[in-house]
């Protein structure tokens, strides 16, 4: 967590050993479609290429697009902040924000389904749950913060220093 002169920043946290797993497995996933691209016949090495190009432009998009980078606590906002974009949700859309651990989600929310980028440096974008669509910003899976809100959908963020960054926003809680 760094203080900024607008509130403190919380960095997406550190992947789990699960989801660094699954990043790494699709990191390597390009380096088979680019043998072909030496060795086939020109055909092969132009659709080759062409998957080559279309995963490395997906890889980025999920980085800049679908990726936060921080989380931003002030007195009247939680800022989501991504390399490309930014979002506000004010204070007063915030009911409730807890830290659970998986198994008490679960129990809670029943199974998740992912819509969005999973696997590649985390889970992005929405769950589908017994409660509802939420949104869905974690690098983490052994633990995920809740912040739940009145008339807009609940997040499922993992920022690192989860104690406090529920702290800070429990502060601001109108709830």
């Amino acid at each position: 967590m760094n203080a900024t002169p607008t509130g403190s920043r919380f960095r997406l946290a550190p992947m789990s050993t699960v989801m660094a797993t699954f990043t790494v497995i699709g990191l390597f996933i390009p380096l088979a479609f680019v043998v072909p691209l030496w060795v086939g016949p020109p055909p092969l090495r132009i659709v080759m290429g062409s998957v080559v190009a279309l995963i490395v432009v997906m890889y980025a998009a999920i980085w800049l697009w679908m990726r936060p980078s921080a989380f931003v606590v002030t007195a009247d906002q939680l800022e989501l902040v991504w390399p490309v974009r930014r979002r506000s949700i004010a204070r007063a859309d915030i009911v409730r924000v807890r830290k659970l651990a998986i198994g008490d989600l679960k129990a809670e929310l029943g199974y998740m389904l992912r819509v969005g980028a999973g696997g590649l440096w985390g889970g992005f974008g929405l769950a589908k749950t017994a409660l509802g669509y939420m949104e869905l910003w974690v690098s983490r899976t052994d633990w995920i913060v809740w912040i739940e809100c009145r008339d807009r959908r609940s997040l499922l963020v993992t920022p690192e220093d989860p104690d406090r960054f529920v702290e800070l926003l429990a502060r601001i809680d109108v709830g």
